[in-house]
């Protein structure tokens, strides 16, 4: 009984604390100050295995359409998750088509937006800090290799009654997640945070851009009674 409760207030402990981990010296001098936070394009970037009929004009498409994907997701989970409830995410958040309209009106196009400095944006956007994320793709085969290395597993699992390797054997690419939070008035980061997620040929998209998001949403600061 003794060894149950200590290992319950344990798990209660490192849940209360996930979130400080993630926090820069800086958050208490700025996280008080903050009333209304933008979420700005994901900046996506693909390396690896990149098959040779695919070319650069299509690469750039996709990124850019992962891009306004993993920005939508991160938006809905991360206001989800706000209100007045006990624990819930205590911030405003602009919305996502704000966002990008008062962008677009200052002439930053998607790509522009990843290299434009975090003050410059926070003030086009009239918001007291910004979220900024890199998601980096890296592929390490073909969805047809990957498709073709699953179907030998398959078969091999069959005939030797389960005892085949399957696992890791159909990985397609690791996708790495970085997110930041930065004050909008001196671009100071205030929290940090990162996550890798590795995907496979048949794990849908959308799939693997909720789980991530899911994932930065959870671990996101600005709760209640813990904002100061």
């Amino acid at each position: 009984m003794r060894r149950s409760i200590l290992i319950v207030c344990s798990l209660f402990l490192f849940v209360s604390c996930g979130r400080e981990r993630f926090k820069t010296y800086s958050y208490e001098n700025f996280a008080d100050q903050h009333q209304t936070l933008a979420i700005l394009p994901v900046a996506t970037f693909t390396s690896g295995r990149i098959p040779r009929e695919v070319s650069e004009e299509q690469i750039a498409q996709v990124e850019e359409m992962e891009s306004l994907a993993f920005q939508i997701e991160l938006y809905h989970q991360l206001t989800r998750r706000s209100g007045r409830n006990y624990n819930n995410i205590n911030i405003d958040f602009q919305h996502i088509n704000e966002t990008n309209h008062l962008l677009e009106e200052a002439g930053i196009d998607l790509r522009s937006s990843w290299k434009t400095p975090p003050k410059e944006l926070a003030e086009i956007l009239g918001v007291d800090a910004v979220v900024i994320t890199n998601v980096e793709k890296e592929q390490y085969l073909t969805e047809l290799e990957s498709f073709g290395l699953s179907v030998v597993n398959t078969i091999a699992w069959v005939f030797s009654d389960g005892w085949w390797p399957l696992y890791g054997q159909n990985r397609t690419s690791d996708v790495l997640v970085y997110c930041s939070i930065l004050d909008g008035r001196t671009g100071t980061p205030v929290w940090s945070t990162n996550r890798t997620c590795p995907t496979s040929w048949n794990r849908p998209h959308n799939e693997v851009v909720r789980s991530i998001t899911r994932t930065l949403s959870r671990r996101f600061p600005y709760r209640m009674g813990d904002r100061y």
